[in-house]
């Protein structure tokens, strides 16, 4: 026999591989310690955000003003796929999707250029535009909310001149921001009797405050050979300076007509966290750091700042840790490790009765994972991938280590039926051993690592892509590790382990061998009532999976449910936040039935109905315990929220969009069009269809009702007899009661905004605003004697999508694995709505990306079959016996189908990803058995002969390596299977695991039928080969 020199130099150099091995070790220790620690894996969205903050105004104001001169500039940039823009009250976002496999950092820099370009069709007073590319280090590492029974100012000076600097002190920390504190302004109150009796037109003190605050470059001169920089420095230094300044030539100075005052503005915005006024921190890390070592460094930093002797009465608690769902990823790896590799010892035990021979098996299985570790630094060091430690690597690390074995059991067994029932010594049993199955234990690796060669064409930027590269990558890894250890070190120690060992027969072994060997030839004798048996199997599989409900979404939800209030228009602020106590306490007395573990709620000074969008206002955050500590799913907990629901007049309550683990597992419609009063109807309609649905919940919409307003209509006669134009009144009216800033002020650690406008309590009801005095010439006017008001329904926020105004109107399926068959009703539905012309609708961009990462599944799926089967046919020279081998794909099918419809497992995203591991994974026994038959064909044995001696040698590595891969998935997949032991079906352990059941499933199905099936299809599609060349032959 020709052996192979990669083994023949393992057993021949035994001292060298012992050095290589222990070199491997400590290399792999190293490695894991340098490899990167994240929570995600590294990506870039293709989205980019402007964002233009622009206070005291109004959504038409914004669209008109922003949103519209920003879209014009923006909407020809090259590889825009959508341009969805919000003009809201107090800033306008527009968000520019583009098109898979465009440059990102050259789009950047082409908005950064086009907004600048646009910057002078902007108002003057809109200070900044922001520009913002997601990635997934802006993703928090550490959020808590900070409460301290403190005056504000103290807090909040603690807060950031202690705690946020300390906490961006850390190694490894890149920023801190806090939401909730409210920047210091420097205020220019004015009393508008004392306006009006020094007769000083409000108009006229911003102009004096903005020309009176400068500090400009002037230029330069050269005075001999030095050149000196000129600055024109007109600089407020104190407030007093402010209160000093003289408004004209009699002595009347600023602080006669007003207080100037450095202080908080008034609060706008409440958060709460477990029924305490909070803000909320957030610590993000540096690209390189571990996750693990800034979370640990965090904590144990606002311990510290905790002790301090002035942080008496501080507290924190935190609520959201991204190393808790990595540490919990770890130890779920070490476990899978541990359980998974003591069973798939035990069943090697079981089936070869051999201490020794078992103990390869011990020996195998952490070599095989150090070395793994070694080539996942080695390949991102040489730039080939770049792989990192995160929740999804670990997830396929879990799935590799079932497979981690199936190449070391081959090799064991083979060599233990060379050293045992053919009589060679150790050595010699080792090389041929290893050596006899060196070719169809590679050819299974490659085609293993074949079926992810798809992902090379999918589109960049789907989650499907995502996850495919980091499991696919680390699978791939695994499996090359244990093909290298199969080959070397099990050779390598089983010389010395099995020297001396007796040959003993296993007589179960003998008796199930003996069984198999009669089944072959019963089947190879009836070849054609097998045949039939095999077509009526494969029409069984095709009406089970019509039956397998399919799910644009898991069922794996986020622990958290959101509950959106809205109140009347009349409600006063005071009534708002009762309301909200009182539901808090309707929350918090009902932790321990509900599971709850936190209750985060934020409210504002306005009124009316909140939208289901970005921003969380008017709503309750409730954090639900973990899945392992939880009797409930958030489903479940979602129903006894809404039979708690208390009934109040003009109050809504209504749960908003469920989350899933990678976006929003509900459905969402978008109506687009040119008028919003038009789709504000049409939104209606849709939304009232949807509640009538018996499969749809939580019906809403993004239509916010605002608050009211009163909106002031200059009369033009009496404007031009006062000698007023409508712009002076305008901006009379916005320089009194604006809180937008008209200048700086500049204090020893920062810039503060100097904001001018009547005191809180001159500009309260409409008397007062119609006593506005409105200066024509030296006169003053009230601001009634030039103009009517009227009481109006506040502005919406105003939506739109590539230049047509939008509304969504979203909902939850009472089942959340049912959103496929909810869209297919929704679809039917809205084809029966008769949209105006130039109105459209669609999905939602959610609901987009989800049916695009099926799309993309299913070609990577169809991709892949072809790949395996040229990959075979290379590796058999042949045409025919790949086909053999691809029967293995629907025998395990079959398992497939039987697994998810115990499990009530839907088809999607996850299970699509299974079934192409699957795919690389199922071939392996079919391979691994026709080789040897081929094999001991060419030896000189009959086809009849070989294939049952074949089958017979190749049982038992058949069984071990199915056992193995099957019980190493068990700890990963016992949840799905047994969710009354283990709790809830939820979190991320439960997004990963459909990939484990759908390889459970069909690999159970597959090994039987491949043992006994396969055979026979064998000798049929030799004879119909036979039968062709004969053919070929005659003609």
């Amino acid at each position: 026999m020709r052996v192979n020199p990669i083994v023949r130099f393992a057993v021949e150099r035994r001292v060298t591989m012992g050095m290589i091995i222990l070199g491997v070790i400590v290399l792999g220790w190293l490695s894991l310690m340098r490899l990167p620690l994240e929570f995600l894996p590294s990506f870039s969205s293709s989205n980019i955000t402007v964002m233009a903050p622009y206070r005291s105004s109004s959504p038409e104001e914004i669209e008109r003003l922003v949103v519209r001169p920003l879209e014009e500039a923006l909407g020809t940039i090259n590889g825009i796929d959508t341009m969805s823009a919000n003009a809201g009250a107090e800033s306008a976002r527009i968000t520019l999707s583009f098109i898979d496999g465009t440059d990102m950092d050259m789009a950047a820099v082409d908005v950064r250029d086009r907004v600048d370009r646009a910057r002078h069709l902007l108002p003057d007073d809109l200070e900044r535009v922001n520009i913002w590319r997601f990635q997934t280090s802006d993703i928090p590492v550490l959020r808590f909310d900070l409460s301290a029974d403190w005056p504000v100012e103290q807090f909040y000076d603690f807060t950031e001149s202690v705690l946020q600097r300390r906490l961006e002190r850390l190694e490894g920390v890149a920023q801190v921001e806090i939401s909730g504190i409210r920047t210091p302004e420097l205020q220019v109150l004015l009393d508008p009797s004392r306006l009006q009796a020094h007769r000083v037109d409000v108009r006229s003190l911003v102009t004096l405050l903005q020309d009176s605050n400068v500090n400009v470059s002037a230029g330069d001169i050269k005075e001999g050979s030095r050149k000196l920089l000129v600055r024109s420095v007109g600089e407020f230094d104190t407030p007093e300076e402010i209160r000093s300044l003289p408004l004209n030539r009699d002595g009347l100075r600023l602080g006669d007509v007003a207080t100037v005052v450095y202080g908080l503005p008034q609060q706008e915005e409440f958060n709460y966290l477990n029924g305490r006024e909070a803000v909320t921190v957030f610590v993000n890390k540096t690209s390189s750091a571990n996750v693990l070592a800034v979370v640990d460094r965090a904590k144990e930093e606002l311990e510290a700042i905790s002790r301090l002797p002035e942080a008496e009465g501080l507290e924190y608690h935190i609520y959201a840790d991204a190393s808790r769902d990595v540490r919990k990823g770890l130890g779920q790896l070490g476990n899978a490790g541990l359980i998974g590799g003591l069973l798939a010892i035990g069943s090697m035990y079981l089936f070869l009765r051999r201490f020794r021979t078992t103990a390869l098996v011990a020996l195998a299985i952490p070599i095989s994972i150090v070395a793994t570790f070694v080539l996942m630094y080695l390949m991102r060091q040489a730039g080939v991938v770049d792989i990192t430690l995160n929740v999804v690597s670990l997830a396929g690390l879990m799935l590799a280590l079932g497979m981690l074995v199936d190449n070391s059991v081959v090799v064991i067994e083979s060599i233990f039926r060379h050293r045992n029932e053919l009589g060679e010594d150790s050595r010699t049993a080792a090389l041929h051993g290893a050596s006899e199955v060196a070719l169809p234990i590679l050819a299974s690796t490659v085609t293993t690592i074949c079926v992810f060669l798809p992902l090379i064409f999918l589109n960049s930027g789907g989650r499907f892509k995502l996850y495919m590269e980091n499991i696919g990558i680390t699978v791939c890894i695994v499996i090359v590790a244990s093909l290298l250890v199969a080959l070397t070190v099990v050779p390598m120690a089983a010389v010395p382990l099995l020297h001396g060992q007796e040959s003993r027969p296993s007589r179960f072994i003998d008796r199930l061998t003996g069984s198999y060997g009669s089944v072959l030839r019963f089947t190879l004798r009836h070849r054609f009532l097998f045949v039939l048996s095999i077509l009526g199997m494969f029409a069984g599989v095709i009406h089970l999976f019509t039956t397998i409900e399919r799910s644009f979404s898991g069922r794996s939800l986020e622990r958290q449910v959101v509950l959106k209030v809205d109140t009347p228009r009349q409600y006063s602020p005071e009534q708002t936040a009762a309301l909200y106590e009182e539901l808090y306490a309707l929350l918090d007395a009902r932790r321990a039935e509900l599971d709850i573990a936190d209750i985060s709620y934020s409210f504002d000074r306005g009124t009316g109905r909140s939208r289901a969008s970005w921003r969380r206002s008017r709503q309750f955050d409730i954090y639900l315990k973990d899945e392992d500590e939880s009797e409930l799913t958030t489903g479940e907990v979602r129903e006894r929220l809404r039979a708690l629901f208390p009934v109040k007049a003009g109050v809504d309550l209504r749960i908003a969009a469920g989350r899933g683990r990678h976006g929003s597992s509900g459905i969402e419609i978008e109506l687009m069009g040119d008028d919003p009063v038009v789709l504000g109807l049409l939104s209606q309609q849709v939304a009232d269809r949807l509640a009538a649905m018996p499969m749809i919940r939580d019906v809403d919409t993004s239509l916010e009702s605002g608050d009211e307003e009163i909106q002031v209509r200059v009369s033009g006669d009496r404007a031009v007899q006062a000698g007023l134009s409508s712009r002076a009144v305008a901006f009379t009216v916005n320089n009194a009661l604006s809180s937008r800033a008209v200048s700086h002020f500049k204090t020893g650690e920062r810039e503060v905004e100097l904001v001018m406008q009547y005191r809180e309590e001159d500009r309260e009801t409409l008397d007062q605003l119609k006593n506005v005095p409105v200066f024509a010439a030296a006169t003053p006017l009230p601001l009634g004697a030039v103009a009517e008001f009227e009481f109006v329904a506040g502005p919406r926020s105003i939506e739109r999508e590539n230049h047509l105004a939008q509304v969504s109107v979203s909902a939850n399926t009472a089942d959340p694995t049912a959103s496929f068959a909810a869209m297919g009703m929704i679809s039917r539905m809205m084809e029966e709505i008769a949209l105006p012309p130039g109105y459209e609708w669609s999905f939602g961009r959610w609901n987009r990306h989800m049916q695009r990462d099926q799309e993309s599944g299913l070609f990577a799926l169809l991709f892949a079959l072809p790949l395996v089967y040229m990959l075979m046919a290379a590796l058999f020279e042949s045409f025919t016996q790949p086909l053999t081998i691809m029967f293995s794909v629907p025998f395990a099918l079959l398992g497939v189908g039987l697994v998810m419809k115990f499990a009530n497992q839907p088809w999607e995203t996850m299970t699509m990803l299974g079934l192409i591991v699957l795919l690389g994974v199922v071939v392996n026994n079919a391979i691994v058995l026709i080789d040897h038959i081929n094999y001991l064909r060419l030896s000189g044995l009959s086809r009849t002969e070989a294939i049952v001696k074949g089958g017979q040698h190749r049982l038992r590595p058949i069984l071990i390596t199915a056992v193995t891969t099957i019980l190493g998935l068990m700890p990963m997949v016992a949840p799905f299977l047994f969710p009354q032991w283990f709790g809830p079906v939820e979190g991320r352990a439960a997004t990963w695991a459909p990939i484990g059941l759908i390889i459970v499933g069909g690999l159970t199905t597959s090994t039987f039928l491949t043992l006994i099936i396969i055979p026979t299809i064998y000798s049929l599609v030799d004879d119909f080969t036979l039968f062709l060349k004969r053919v070929v032959k005659t003609v």
